[in-house]
């Protein structure tokens, strides 16, 4: 079983004032405290649509089979469930909900290639090798309004937002019991601080 450690913090838009984009779903119809939050912020709706769009992807790709079918439509009826009860969560509700939406994108474009066929907002995912790690470090990126990496290696699941940088693209946290977590990516090449200390030279695997 992963460990998932939801790191989030961002600012995610949500205020009087802000005209949010639609999600998948019909906000005259939403119920829970996610829906009316994801109702209520451009990032968390363009989140809901990117979602979709997988969800969507997966469902009717060739690849689908009955049996897989069932399983895909169970395991989003517990995520939906799972959302859902982020009002339980010790992370702020947005947090917690675009961390959802960031670990259930990673799911779907990992186990299904159909999610895969078409360009959109997510990429990946792409192995990544760590000098001296002795493990591959999977990434997928979220490049919505606010951008977003789902990590995992061995048993962690993390998610970071982007941060400015002068250069590459530059994730990071410092919500992990105090410590830093980041992830900075120059082309292939990447620097993953993993919070416990180590720093690590990576390049993407193409073999992966």
């Amino acid at each position: 079983m992963k460990l998932r450690i939801s790191c989030l913090v961002v600012a995610l838009g949500i205020g009087a004032g802000m005209a949010a984009a639609e999600p998948a779903f019909d906000c005259a119809k939403a119920e829970s405290d996610a829906e009316v939050a994801i109702c209520g912020s451009e990032a968390l709706g363009e989140l809901d649509r990117e979602l979709a769009r997988l969800y969507a992807l997966a469902v009717e790709g060739p690849n689908m089979t009955a049996d897989r079918l069932d399983e895909l439509k169970a395991t989003q009826r517990g995520w939906i469930k799972g959302r859902d009860e982020c009002w339980k969560s010790s992370f702020p509700l947005e947090t917690c909900i675009a961390n959802e939406y960031a670990f259930r994108i990673d799911e779907l474009r990992t186990g299904y290639a159909d999610a895969r066929s078409e360009e959109g907002a997510s990429l990946g995912p792409f192995p990544y090798a760590c000098e001296g790690f002795g493990a591959l470090v999977s990434a997928v990126f979220v490049n919505t309004s606010e951008p977003l990496v789902t990590l995992r290696w061995r048993d962690v699941a993390v998610v970071l937002p982007r941060v400015e940088s002068g250069s590459g693209s530059h994730y990071e946290t410092d919500n992990w019991d105090g410590k830093t977590i980041s992830f900075w990516v120059k082309g292939k090449e990447a620097t993953l601080l993993t919070g416990v200390g180590e720093t690590l030279s990576c390049v993407e695997d193409a073999m992966g």
